[in-house]
């Protein structure tokens, strides 16, 4: 997980960089802010996992998971109500992370074919 979350770093700032040369900053801030919103998303379910599997701390783990979504709910109601986001690309930063998957799968598949 952790090595997906890195990869998607470079897809998030290539994403944002690519759209401030040929849409509006709108745009590029939309999808910077979808792309980040699933990193974190993605972070936090990383961290409340690991402490499910490390240190058997199951309630704390569970109500950060819990707790997540709801407030995850919440931030992206807010941010579609803002009249400068544009949703589709807003959707797009957060389909983002699926390149990132794509991306270490392929990498994962060239690991396994050198051995």
């Amino acid at each position: 997980m952790k090595t997906i979350l890195l990869l998607h770093l470079p897809v998030c700032l290539l994403g944002y960089l690519l759209l401030l040369l040929v849409s509006t900053p709108n745009d590029a801030t939309s999808y910077l802010i979808g792309s980040g919103l699933i990193q974190a998303n993605f972070w936090l379910l990383w961290v409340g996992w690991s402490l499910i599997f490390k240190k058997k701390l199951v309630a704390l783990s569970v109500a950060i998971i819990v707790f997540k979504y709801a407030i995850l709910g919440v931030i992206i109601y807010r941010l579609l109500r803002q009249p400068w986001l544009s949703p589709l690309w807003f959707a797009i930063g957060i389909a983002s992370f699926a390149i990132a998957a794509v991306i270490y799968a392929f990498l994962e598949g060239l690991k396994k074919e050198e051995e």
